[in-house]
């Protein structure tokens, strides 16, 4: 499955494409995803969400890039066949895998779909789903039981992590809920604006007038924006290692066009959302989130835009105040934390 190309940047480009209309956003990015999505059998995209008041999730859109007659309708008798907690088991923020991968203590799960996808033996897939039950999810049946190398399973453990906080951030713009520390009006409730030609700051509010934070924001488009040039077709598994998806845990590096066609890059904030009564900070809350979700130091700090180190500093004080002494202890008594409610 290791088919690196510059096609991996194309489809974090995308995640973030704020020109998109809602309706336009999950068909293009399946697009653009094609190339290295595709294996021979079909790939779609299913937009999820959950009704007020009530735990279903709720199918409520489904895009097909590709694939043989008839694919849509079998991906969807598997899905309204499923047991509704194996589905929201399934549906995580920002993972990535292999149905067999995911199924391996319960094979059934993979075999109910291999059922009515019955061309296939496995199935690749990306979800990025938030603790409401709403987001997306993107498949793709493989002719082989399959299990991801390292490299591969990072890859799309990144890619999957840019599916998140792209679609978190539209659904909070759209939504206006932006958690934006002040009124001044800049484009999308952006906390910084930066002029792409020089990477100067041009306007700031909130905790991005600090000094610090400017620079680190500016360090960020820049890094962003070098992903983006030529390094996409030269190295592009280190442009996407480089490519972070939050920048310290807040916010996302986004391009804005001015009615002149001039380029910026806004920083807006998109921190993902959690709440936590037990005392820990908002970082703690992001960090334990995450570990309990199964994923390691180093792809906590690419999702958060952190250094590991800062990750592992984090996660024991979050251990220390809450009484654990380790990570597996963590995970199995924390598998009621009300950020992942």
């Amino acid at each position: 499955m290791d088919r690196m190309s510059s096609t991996i940047i194309d489809f974090t480009e995308a995640a973030y494409d704020l020109e998109l209309s809602d309706q336009e956003w999950l068909p293009k990015l399946l697009k653009r995803g094609l190339p290295i999505l595709e294996h021979g059998l079909g790939v779609a995209g299913y937009e999820y969400g959950r009704p007020p008041h009530s735990e279903a999730v709720e199918l409520r859109d489904v895009h097909v890039a590709s694939g043989p007659k008839g694919f849509a309708e079998r991906h969807l008798r598997a899905l309204s066949t499923t047991d509704p907690e194996v589905l929201r088991r399934q549906l995580r923020p920002g993972s990535a895998s292999t149905g067999s991968e995911h199924s391996k203590d319960n094979p059934e799960e993979l075999a109910h779909y291999i059922s009515h996808v019955d061309y296939c033996k496995d199935v690749l897939f990306l979800t990025a789903v938030d603790a409401r039950g709403a987001g997306v999810a993107i498949v793709a049946p493989l002719s082989e039981v399959t299990t991801l190398s390292p490299q591969d399973a990072r890859r799309w453990q990144m890619l999957a992590a840019h599916v998140e906080a792209g679609h978190r951030l539209r659904q909070a713009i759209a939504e206006g809920n932006v958690d934006r520390e002040s009124n001044d009006d800049l484009p999308h409730d952006a906390e910084a604006v930066f002029d792409a030609s020089s990477f100067q700051v041009t306007e700031a509010v909130g905790p991005a007038k600090d000094h610090q934070t400017a620079k680190r924001l500016r360090d960020a488009a820049i890094t962003v924006d070098r992903a983006r040039g030529k390094m996409r077709k030269t190295n592009p598994e280190n442009a996407l290692a480089m490519w972070k998806a939050l920048v310290r845990g807040r916010w996302s590096m986004v391009d804005w066009f001015d009615t002149d066609g001039r380029r910026f890059v806004l920083a807006i904030p998109n921190p993902p959302s959690v709440i936590d009564p037990r005392g820990l900070s908002e970082r703690e809350s992001q960090v334990v989130t995450y570990a309990v979700l199964g994923q390691s130091n180093k792809m906590i700090a690419y999702r958060l835009g952190l250094s590991t180190s800062r990750v592992s500093t984090l996660l024991r004080s979050s251990m220390r105040k809450l009484g654990f002494r380790t990570r597996s202890q963590l995970v199995m008594q924390m598998g009621d934390f009300p950020a992942l409610e």
